[in-house]
């Protein structure tokens, strides 16, 4: 099965972690050069901002989700009270519930 992108994320940014200590720290036992270090240390901040910035997104979909459900139930609010309008906003109640 496939990662979600959360998941998928999440493994980057441990990754790059774990390599960021690695590479900043074990300067006795990595034998490569101090401009190979500097490169890999740019790359690996680099990502574990990216990974970070797209965490975000990802916590905001779901507040924009629900925004956007909110707005749905304000726009049928001037309905008649019918089955129909009660049929709506049970179903996106729910789904705002979740």
């Amino acid at each position: 099965m496939k990662p979600t992108s959360k998941e998928l994320l999440e493994a980057v940014s441990k990754h790059c972690y774990n390599e960021l200590t690695l590479y900043k720290f074990n300067t006795a036992t990595l034998h490569i050069s101090d401009k190979y270090r500097e490169g890999r240390l740019t790359a690996l901040e680099y990502l574990t901002e990216l990974t970070y910035y797209y965490l975000q997104e990802e916590k905001k979909i779901g507040e924009e989700f629900k925004q956007q459900i909110s707005k749905q139930l304000k726009r049928y609010d001037c309905l008649d009270d019918t089955e129909y309008k009660r049929g709506l906003y049970d179903a996106l109640n729910v789904v705002l519930g979740l």
